[in-house]
């Protein structure tokens, strides 16, 4: 599979990114591993304000990420950037904050 503006792939082994990783708490599909990803991440000049990957049996399954922004501008132009040909894409916006999820989604996951 191929992304395209997004910073993770799909499909990709948690070895990975296994030593950027914390196990989270809270499972938000049945049988999955949420993890918190550690580094900063930065799209389209957003800096990520939480970042969560999503696996089944060790392969990156969901991103969610979260931003927040100064201005409508800013989000309006981030969001007018973001494309996938490989995967679904679901954005949520909440005044000046997006949610950005990503991958192998269906009814199942919870955001």
């Amino acid at each position: 599979m191929k992304t395209i503006n997004l910073p993770f792939i799909i499909g990709k082994h948690y070895e990975n990114w296994e030593f950027d990783l914390e196990v989270l708490d809270i499972e938000r599909i049945k049988g999955y591993d949420s993890y918190l990803y550690l580094k900063k991440i930065i799209l389209f000049g957003g800096i990520a304000d939480y970042v969560e990957l999503i696996f089944l049996f060790d392969i990156l399954e969901i991103v969610f990420i979260k931003f927040s922004f100064e201005s409508l501008e800013k989000l309006l132009e981030f969001k007018a950037k973001l494309t996938s040909k490989s995967y679904t894409i679901i954005i949520q916006e909440q005044g000046l904050n997006l949610k950005l999820l990503y991958g192998n989604l269906d009814e199942k996951a919870h955001f």
